[in-house]
């Protein structure tokens, strides 16, 4: 179900379960963690709805891939379970969009939402579904409709103008009140996706207020005060900060709460060009509660040219295992020219699987000169899993005339088994008319890839009109494979 906020996606959802599917059980994990729990249990009986309300927290944050990756696997199963989620559509354009190239970070989501049709839910009734008995009969569908503009009653049911106005109002009689609901509305459209630690809102809250307001402020009590009031239930329905259950038993989790989802889509319109002042920015790399969100507001601030903002940022992330957050600050430091600092922050990404950072770096010592370093980096890249820097390294060797070498670094590419590398340097000797060479050094590729390399390169031979050339790679495949020409 996809929708805006407050545009019933979780009512529509349970009124289609309770029609459809009233005699399934229903299965309501509490976050991603438990989800995963859940599927690796393999506890999901025949008959069963999976309910992944705000399916963005199961799909986004730490575990988010692994468990698009579980519900892609649990619907391949043979089992009749259905997953019913409910998804606004930034959210949705954002886990589909294909991303820039090395930027994919919702593979898994994506191929998992790929395959789904949604079902949309409009923001607002139409004139003819509006005029249905059932909203006369109905004191509170009456009411709502009666105060509300564009068929939009859903929101009106959800006290959301009023929260707003609730908000709006603190300016006035609770400035502090206002400046913690600001917060929390500025932490999560610049990305912080976690509950708020209340750390974090009396930090950045300062800010917010004027001078005149933060002399006025009792330092003792102006905190608790302002919290009282972002707490406060609009009509005794919804509040602008709402606690969080604890996942594990009963209660609330302490000094941790949830913005409104009407307020945050609120924010992402009155405030998409606010800039949240330098407190924000302290309290966010103080107090943020994950790597995740130490990244997408290190990304934030990097857009918003807050560049030394969001170094620290990333590296906070970098310091808690961030692998993305040592990948960027590896990037940065060798943009800068600081190679020999970039080198252990690229070689720690890679051992938590992003070659990236080297890979960039064997290119950029090599532009400096450096080949020893660059060959060095590209072996521990090659080691990783990425050998195209040692082709990259040998194809530049070989163009510089140093073909000895081009083939060390060809040979060491092809133990870890990429021989494109020794292929190229053998169609270089061919094409120098060194075909003793060419020779040993394609059946040195076959030998480890296999002859279907060498007859690849000789239907290649064939298209570019080389008659002879072609038969040579392919009586080099043949040899490589122990029978001959005939």
């Amino acid at each position: 179900m996809r929708g805006e906020s407050c545009t019933g996606k979780t009512r529509t959802s349970f009124e289609a379960i309770r029609v459809c599917l009233k005699d399934w059980q229903l299965v309501f994990p509490k976050n991603a963690r438990r989800l995963l729990a859940l599927l690796d249990a393999n506890d999901l009986t025949p008959r069963t709805v999976l309910w992944l309300n705000e399916a963005q927290n199961f799909l986004t944050g730490t575990d988010g891939e692994e468990a698009a990756a579980a519900l892609h696997s649990q619907l391949e199963q043979p089992a009749s379970v259905v997953i019913l989620g409910t998804l606004w559509p930034e959210y949705h354009r954002t886990l589909t969009t294909t991303p820039e190239p090395g930027k994919d970070a919702h593979s898994n989501a994506r191929a998992l939402l790929n395959q789904v049709k949604p079902v949309d839910v409009p923001a607002s009734f139409t004139a003819t579904a509006l005029r249905n008995s059932i909203v006369d009969r109905d004191r509170s569908l009456a009411t709502a409709m009666s105060t509300s503009t564009g068929g939009r009653i859903t929101q009106t049911l959800a006290a959301g103008p009023q929260l707003v106005d609730h908000y709006q109002q603190a300016t006035s009689h609770s400035p502090y009140g206002h400046a913690v609901i600001t917060t929390a509305m500025d932490a999560r459209r610049l990305g912080h996706t976690s509950p708020l630690p209340t750390a974090l809102l009396k930090a950045a809250a300062p800010g917010y207020l004027t001078e005149q307001q933060r002399a006025a402020a009792d330092p003792d009590t102006w905190f608790a005060h302002a919290l009282d009031y972002a707490r406060e239930k609009v009509k005794g329905v919804v509040a602008a900060l709402e606690p969080v259950a604890n996942p594990d038993g009963m209660g609330a989790l302490p000094d941790i709460y949830r913005l409104s989802d009407y307020l945050d889509h609120h924010a992402r319109t009155i405030r998409c060009y606010a800039f949240p002042p330098d407190s924000f920015w302290t309290a966010a790399r103080d107090h943020a509660a994950s790597t995740a969100d130490l990244e997408a507001l290190a990304e934030a601030a990097d857009q918003r040219g807050r560049y030394g903002i969001a170094a620290d940022l990333y590296q906070r992330a970098a310091d808690a295992g961030g692998t993305g957050a040592l990948a960027e600050l590896a990037w940065r430091r060798g943009r800068a020219g600081d190679l020999d600092g970039a080198e252990p922050l690229a070689q720690q990404a890679a051992e938590a699987g992003d070659t990236g950072p080297l890979v960039e770096l064997a290119w950029r010592r090599g532009e400096a000169g450096d080949l020893e370093g660059a060959e060095r980096l590209a072996q521990q890249a090659a080691e990783a899993g990425d050998t195209g820097p040692l082709v990259e390294l040998a194809w530049r060797r070989g163009e510089a005339g140093d073909l000895d070498g081009a083939e060390r670094l060809a040979q060491q590419a092809a133990d870890a088994g990429n021989i494109n590398a020794l292929v190229r340097l053998a169609r270089r000797h061919e094409e120098a008319g060194e075909l003793n060479g060419a020779e040993r050094l394609a059946q040195r590729a076959a030998d480890i890839g296999g002859r279907d390399a060498l007859v690849r390169l000789a239907r290649l031979r064939e298209r570019a009109g080389d008659a002879e050339g072609a038969k040579r790679w392919r009586r080099f495949g043949l040899e490589a494979d122990g029978t001959s020409a005939q």
